[in-house]
Parts: C-alpha cells; structure tokens; sequence
C-alpha cells in the first residue's frame, strides 16, 4: 500500500499491547503512513496519557495481563465517550469482542491483522470522530451564539424562554404552515410575525397586517377579500382585497378572536382549499400568502363560550407560537430599558442619561400587566422628562412612585394605576382617542374597552382642550 499522506497535523494513534513485537510492528506500519504514534505495553500507563493528549482513535489488545480489554475500554470511554477504541483479539476471544462493541467499541480485528484492514478501518474510525467533533463544535457555536445574543429581529430579551422563542420561530418560518401567535397585550406579537416574515419570505415580498377589532364588520369581508365592481352599492371599482394584495408575502391577522362568525366559517373555507373569490365574483384565487394569526385571549375558551369556531381553531394552530408575559421574564428588563432609551435617543438630538440602579430595582419589582409596551411606554415617559428619578411629579410617578398604597389590594391598586395613565394620555390627546390610542400603542377598540370600564367621561378632556 502507498503510504498515506494526510495533513498537518497528523492524526495521532494510542496503541495499547503487552506483546512487544507486534506493538512495534503496529508502530512501523501506522507511522509508514502518516500517522503520528505512541504505544504503551501497559494498559495503566495509557490511560494516564489519554488524560494529556487528544487521540484520534486507540487500537489496544483485548487480553493484557494487567487489565482486561473490556475494563480498558470502560475506563477511556469514561474519559472520552467518543474517542474510537479498535480492539485486537484471538481466535478465542470472538464473543468477548463482540461484548465490547456492545459496550462502546467502535470494531474488533482478529489476529493476524491484516495491514490494510487496520489501515481501513483507522480510517473509517477518525473520520467519524472528526465529524463527532464537528458537530459538537458547531452545536456549541450555536448554543454560544443563542445565548449570547439579546435581540432578535426587533424581540429584546436574552431569558430562556426568549431564546426558546428565537429558535421557535428560526426552524418555522420557511414552513408555508398557519401560525398562531398567542400572548397577553403588549408581549411582542407582531414583532414575532414580523421575524417569522423576515426569515422566511421573500425579501420583496408584502407583509400585510390587518387588525381584526379595528375593522367595521360590514368592511371585513371586502378588506379582506375584495370584490368586483357593482357587487354592492358603492362599489364603484374592483377593489383587491388583503388576500391577493399579500401575493407571496405574509398575511397578519390580529386579534382573530374579533372575527364575526360568518367571516370565520370563510377564513376556515380558503385555509382548506387555498383560494378565495371577490364579493361579486366567480374566478377562485389561488391563496399564495402564509397566513398568520395572533390574539391575546384563550382560543379554548372562546370556543367554549361559542365566540370562536372549534375547526378553525386547530386549522390556525397548526404552528403554535407563545409570547412569555413580560413578568415571567424581569430578568430582561434591564435589558429592553436600555433598549427603548437608545431608541429614544436615537431619534432626539440629545441624550438621556441611563436609569439608575435604584429605578432599574423599582421596575423590575412591578407586574406590568400591560408587559412589554406597557414598560416601553414608562421610558418614554422617563426619557420625554429628561431622565428624572420617579419621585417626580406625574404619571411617571404614579407608575412606581413610593404612595401610601399598603392597605389597598394588588388588583385595585393595578386599576387605579392604569386608569390614571389613560387619563394621563387622554388629557395630553385633548380627549381625541385616536391620538390618544396610538400614543398609548394599543388599539383603538381596545381604549374604548377600557374607558368604558372606567367609566371616563371623554368631554372633561375636550373642555379642557376648549379651556386652554
């Protein structure tokens, strides 16, 4: 055989046998062909040396007078569970060696062994190692990179359950399957399908968004749809709806849970046959978009109550997607603090001094039930006011302020916070809920929602524009 050439540096071989002749025999042949090697008569002895040197495979006899083979081989796997151990055996020992491939050997050579088997099958048993060690190394990278890493296409946050999302939406987003994201208010939902369309479409592709509560009912059909001239009084023109207008792209759909019944019973129709029509039309369209969804409520128990069909449900769900609230994840506050105040700062000419320790402390003792936007909110308030510590007048204060508030329960004390907050904007808005709701960065059903909860009388607000 030719000897072997291999590249720097050579691939280094632990030979282990009590007969002196054929470990030298061993030696000459290996190192022939390019093989670095170090032979051992003592199975002790080469143990010892496994724990300074990395071999790339180890050839040993399986019947030494001072250790069993099948001991040797127990004994360096412990030490390295990948490395190659090759076992050399008599003609009596066949079932021993078959044992030790049980236990961990990587094969077992009958003497006399024949040059070119041991050349073979060191090769075959370094190639796997290094592959082993590939893998392993880039498994780490991986791991390094994920963990290492705190945003994530818009999503801020180095918490597990945030790398878990990262890797969640890495390995589905180039599948054309529905996805539904779940999360409380303001955990990031959109953001989530914006990663997912990032990743996975095509970079000119269309991202289309469509908030479900904001559309009137009698516009969702055609919004969505579209439809021809004259399929209605006023239909003056074709008009495409979101559906075709996403192309190849990604359709959004949020708080799906505000779909009117009939529209979900269609939504389900175009999910399993993958095209629409046109209000007034015949031709079908072909569906061409990954459809997303998000709602913030618990789908199961819609469908309890009968607001959300049960079918249409597993057909959205065939993705799921969870948001962590951001209460299960404080750790990370510091981290989307720095964020939101960077992001203020990159848009002003001035700089806002970072939060303190002791406000970083405050926040992090804090609930936020509105998560993530909710905290951004905060430090916008705190950057527009020039950095100031909590003690500070207004409703920067009032969100972490030190008020007598110790007889009062968590959940009044909540409600009486966000009820001041939404009077807060909606005094700064004039009483227009329009401003108002995207100043707050929440939909506009959604003030709606809470006013009426809180029974806020939107005049006040508008007279005291009037007033001023």
């Amino acid at each position: 055989m030719k000897n072997r050439t291999c590249a720097l540096p050579a691939p280094e071989i632990l030979v282990v046998d009590d007969d002196l002749y054929l470990l030298a025999a061993i030696k000459q042949t290996l190192a022939l062909n390019g093989y670095a090697v170090q032979t051992f008569g003592n199975p002790l002895e080469a143990l010892a040396r496994i724990d300074e040197n990395t071999y790339s495979a180890v050839l040993a006899d399986i019947r030494m007078p001072e250790m069993d083979g099948l001991v040797l081989l127990e004994r360096i796997l412990a030490k390295d569970p990948d490395l190659p151990v090759i076992l050399i055996t008599g003609h009596g020992d066949i079932s021993l060696a078959v044992e030790a491939v049980k236990k961990g050997a990587y094969h077992f050579l009958q003497k006399p062994v024949d040059e070119d088997i041991i050349l073979a099958t060191l090769t075959r048993a370094i190639e796997r190692r290094q592959l082993v060690l590939e893998n392993r190394r880039l498994e780490q990278q991986l791991t390094a990179t994920r963990e290492g890493r705190s945003r994530f296409y818009g999503l801020v946050g180095s918490h597990p359950a945030m790398l878990g999302l990262y890797a969640l939406i890495e390995t589905i987003a180039h599948e054309s399957d529905p996805v539904l994201i779940v999360g409380e208010t303001g955990t990031g939902k959109e953001l989530a399908a914006r990663a997912l369309h990032a990743i996975g479409r095509p970079e000119a592709a269309p991202y289309v968004a469509v908030n479900m509560g904001a559309l009137p009912a009698e516009m969702i059909e055609s919004e969505l749809f579209g439809h021809e001239k004259g399929a209605f009084t006023g239909a003056i023109q074709r008009k495409v709806g979101k559906f075709e207008y996403a192309g190849e792209g990604t359709l959004f759909l949020d708080e799906i849970c505000s779909m009117p019944a009939p529209l979900q019973a269609k939504l389900l129709r175009v999910l399993e046959e993958r095209s629409f029509t046109r209000l007034g039309g015949n031709a079908a369209i072909p569906l061409k978009a990954r459809v997303i969804a998000a709602t913030n409520r618990d789908l199961r128990a819609e469908i309890d109550k009968g607001n959300f069909r049960q079918d249409l449900y597993f057909r959205l769900n065939v993705l799921p997607v969870h948001l962590p609230p951001l209460r299960d994840r404080k750790e990370d506050i510091p981290l989307l603090v720095e964020a939101f105040r960077t992001e203020y700062c990159d848009g002003q000419d001035g700089e806002v001094q970072p939060c303190s320790s002791t406000l970083i402390r405050q926040l992090m003792r804090q609930e936020w039930p509105g998560n993530v936007r909710e905290l951004r909110n905060f430090v916008r308030r705190y950057c527009v006011l020039g950095g100031k510590e909590p003690a500070m007048a207004g409703p920067a204060a009032a969100m972490v302020g030190e008020a007598d508030f110790a007889e009062m329960p968590w959940k009044d004390f909540m409600e009486q916070q966000e009820r001041h907050y939404i009077e807060q904007m909606l005094r700064r808005a004039g009483g227009q809920v329009s401003a108002a709701h995207r100043a707050m960065g929440i939909s506009r059903k959604s003030l709606y929602d809470k006013i009426n909860k809180y029974k806020i009388a939107l005049n006040q607000f508008r007279e005291e524009e009037c007033g001023d």
